[in-house]
């Protein structure tokens, strides 16, 4: 069976990240860096420029007047958001293709969900900055991608043991593929050169062994796709795997933050098409 990187090495199609999106998450880890520096990064791709100003005179930001300057768009987006943006604008092509046994399209709600979910966690429950948990979120079931194109016919086979219950999605993938999604995912995203917490969280997003705090990166996105899995947002249907102990107790400690928090997702996804809406 192949392991994970023989899956990574046969995949070519969009391998790599847009240049515009590898150099604007350089920049953002660049200390230096200046808005002036994204704004003459985000000029050389049109399409970005015209998601970015649709993105900042959308209902997400909520600004009274219309910005139509890509100046003004890229202070108001900011820079993790900007990184955010031509990453979901890389990804968007990717999540194409869909037949009985696996959907790209209910794969890419999936993320967008557990992305949106993940950043209201990490705002309201733990007054964190969203931005990097919205990363780990929108990229979190990558992996799957990958797999889909290079293994596609085993895939189907661990989605199918999957439903009918024959263990967890990762510990299906293995028995007919190989390897699995999130570990395909993490090497992949690793040579993206995505933030260390972004790819530790993609890696572990299936362990039910909590080993890091509750509020980091991992054990959010762990929570975000529990949470979304039980709205019935799944990428494919099957057993909901259960919490870590350690996040279940968590939960139990704040159920009536979390009930608001469902109660205004639809709205918070609204608020957020652009940035993850497809184009028809």
């Amino acid at each position: 069976m192949p392991s994970a990187k023989d899956i990574l090495r046969k995949f070519t199609e969009l391998k790599t990240l847009p240049h515009v999106a590898i150099k604007v998450t350089q920049l953002v880890n660049d200390d230096r860096s200046t808005m002036q520096d994204f704004e003459e990064i985000i000029k050389l791709d049109p399409v970005l420029v015209t998601r970015l100003l649709r993105l900042v005179n959308s209902p997400y930001f909520g600004l009274s007047q219309k910005v139509e300057s890509i100046s003004k768009a890229v202070v108001f987006a900011g820079m993790k958001q900007l990184r955010n943006l031509v990453a979901v604008e890389g990804l968007r092509g990717m999540f194409k293709g869909d037949d009985a046994d696996f959907s790209a399209q209910k794969l890419w709600l999936h993320s967008a969900t557990v992305a949106i979910l993940s950043g209201m966690i990490a705002k309201r429950i733990f007054s964190k900055d969203g931005e990097d948990v919205f990363l780990s979120g929108i990229i979190h079931d990558i992996g799957l991608i990958v797999e889909n194109q290079i293994v596609g016919e085993q895939l189907r086979e661990a989605c199918k043991a999957f439903r009918d219950g024959k263990g967890t999605l990762t510990e299906c993938e293995r028995n007919a593929i190989g390897a699995d999604h999130a570990e395909v995912g993490y090497l992949l995203t690793k040579e993206w050169g995505l933030p260390q917490e972004v790819l530790s969280s993609i890696k572990s997003h299936h362990l039910s062994k909590q080993v890091k705090s509750v509020s980091s990166t991992g054990s959010i996105l762990q929570l975000a796709e529990f949470m979304a899995g039980k709205m019935q947002y799944w990428a494919i249907p099957g057993p909901i795997e259960p919490l870590p102990p350690e996040l279940t107790e968590h939960v139990k400690e704040r159920v009536a933050d979390y009930k608001i928090i469902i109660r205004d997702l639809p709205g918070e996804m609204a608020k957020a098409k652009e940035l993850y809406e497809t184009e028809e």
